[in-house]
């Protein structure tokens, strides 16, 4: 008879229940964000709706750089193929935006066409107008990398001013809505080419907001020398910090991505470990999208919020009759004191406002009594969304890709087994962790026999603890190392040592030594032979 009291609660539970992360993603989005941008012009202000397919896409990563810094030999190289349409050369030769994703077969898709098909994460780069469209354009290829990725080639940036005015759309526009929606950003910096135009700054000022993405490359650097290589560092590092407004110093991965012989040998090993740092973090791309794009959602969320209220701010304290124009240019002139004052009152973290100088720009021509007030409800939807549904989805992930089986991108130069060459540096994997298996071994009791005997074992063939010290602290590694290796030569726990237990002890030294990790727990196939009947298999 009551039944009808439980369906609302039944129908929220319901509600909270969703299929995917995306779909998830999606729903929120609609229900509880896209409202309250639509009430405060949230999209005249910073960037489009998002549509289903932005967050149903792959990971996408995006080159820039000015011409013939190598971003299309880079996209040749980890797809080890030319991509449909592709150009390479000396003078600039990428003169279109292409999208590289997966098709089962060759295939162009141009810029016009691109935009109208749902499915892909480009229905808003319509708003841009046709004279870009015709600089734009998909190229489809069946490569297995692109089944994980997809990668986003760019005009080189010039340094002329004809090409700023002559190119007919904003680029410095389109370049910030691919910041905004892709997953990685790789710049990429000729050893031989360090000047910073002044178009390349702007493009470099429109990723603002999204430098958690950006990964600088010094590409070419096997054509310097190792001294002309630190030379060259130095000199990036120092024109970065005059464009790149962050405390912190960007990663900057130094090599030659390409496929072409080395021409200086010397540095190989410093390649290699770049190399597979890089390749590592575009391989795991998949893995970490799903957080991304929630965490994109909950800094447009938060956005979203700040600008509602200071937009209820101007709407609310316009005046009711008289002095509309001289009360709104007072307001945009104090706009920083009124971030402050909104912050208290609203208890939002200033951190979070845009910036002003921009937003005064925004606001000149518009007229503040056409603005909404806050709607109430809407507001508490989208605290829900930030404390309560977002949270929720986020510890939803690790089930999910355990279930759908989410792997890395195969990246060719890093994937398969570890080898000599290179590795995927995961798990704690690195360069050295490769020839860990030649460690998992018995040691070569014999070998360690002269030594067991200079220190003067008893009647039983042991030595004490304080014999073993003496010889193990010759090896200069930190006591609660030597502790770690005591522990797990230690087989029976008696505070003394046989012969096989400190060949043992030695063995686990030397590999220590070699770089390698010690095991939490030690394998039985390290245990030497006479050790063997007294650990349980």
């Amino acid at each position: 008879m009551l039944e009808w009291l439980t369906q609302g609660d039944q129908k929220k539970q319901d509600i909270d229940v969703y299929s995917s992360v995306t779909d998830g993603l999606q729903r929120l989005y609609r229900e509880k964000l896209l409202p309250m941008e639509e009430d405060h012009l949230f999209h005249q202000f910073y960037s489009p709706e998002l549509t289903d397919a932005d967050f149903a896409s792959s990971p996408m990563v995006l080159l820039l750089g000015q011409y013939s810094t190598g971003k299309s030999t880079f996209i040749r190289h980890l797809l080890q193929r030319d991509y449909p349409g592709l150009r390479i050369g000396p003078e600039p030769t990428t003169d279109k935006f292409v999208c590289v994703s997966y098709g089962e077969a060759d295939s162009v898709t141009p810029g016009n066409a691109l935009v109208v098909d749902k499915s892909l994460p480009f229905t808003q780069l319509s708003h841009f107008g046709n004279a870009f469209l015709s600089r734009l354009e998909c190229a489809r290829l069946p490569s297995p990398v692109l089944d994980g990725i997809t990668l986003i080639d760019t005009p080189g940036v010039l340094s002329g001013e004809k090409q700023r005015i002559k190119r007919g759309y904003e680029f410095e526009a389109v370049v910030k809505w691919f910041s905004d929606r892709v997953d990685m950003i790789l710049m990429l910096f000729d050893v031989s080419k360090l000047d910073i135009s002044d178009e390349f700054r702007r493009v470099i000022y429109a990723t603002r907001g999204n430098d958690h993405k950006i990964h600088i490359i010094l590409n070419k650097a096997d054509g310097v020398t190792t001294q002309q290589l630190m030379r060259v560092y130095g000199a990036l590092m120092w024109s970065l910090g005059k464009v790149v407004d962050t405390p912190e110093v960007s990663r900057v991965y130094v090599g030659s991505f390409w496929d072409d012989p080395l021409k200086n040998e010397n540095l190989r090993e410093l390649f290699e470990q770049e190399e597979n740092d890089l390749y590592t973090r575009i391989a795991q791309l998949p893995r970490s999208a799903s957080v991304r794009k929630v965490n994109d959602l909950i800094k447009r969320a938060r956005l979203a919020m700040v600008h509602a209220c200071l937009l209820d701010y101007f709407q609310s304290n316009m005046p009711w009759w008289f002095g509309h124009a001289k009360e709104q240019e007072r307001m945009i002139r104090e706009l920083p004191s009124i971030y402050k004052e909104i912050a208290v009152q609203r208890g939002l973290p200033l951190g979070d406002f845009p910036d002003p100088r921009v937003m005064q720009q925004h606001l000149a021509p518009l007229d503040f009594t056409s603005f909404k007030p806050m709607d109430p409800e809407k507001l508490e939807a989208l605290k829900t969304l930030l404390s309560v549904d977002l949270p929720k989805l986020l510890q939803q992930i690790p089930e999910e890709q355990s279930a759908l089986g989410v792997s890395a991108a195969h990246i060719a130069q890093v994937g398969g087994q570890a080898s000599p060459f290179a590795v995927m540096k995961v798990g704690g994997a690195s360069e050295v962790s490769a020839f860990k298996a030649g460690w998992i071994r018995p040691p070569d009791v014999a070998s360690y026999e002269a030594q067991f005997l200079a220190l003067g074992p008893d009647a039983e063939g042991k030595i004490t603890g304080q014999q073993a010290r003496s010889k193990l602290v010759e090896t200069h590694l930190p006591s609660n190392v030597l502790h770690r290796i005591w522990a797990l030569s230690d087989i029976d726990q008696d505070g003394a040592m046989t012969l096989p237990e400190f060949a043992l002890a030695n063995h686990l030294v030397e590999m220590k030594l070699a770089g390698q990790d010690l095991p939490t727990a030690l394998p039985r196939e390290m245990l030497p032979e006479e050790l063997l009947p007294a650990v349980p298999p």
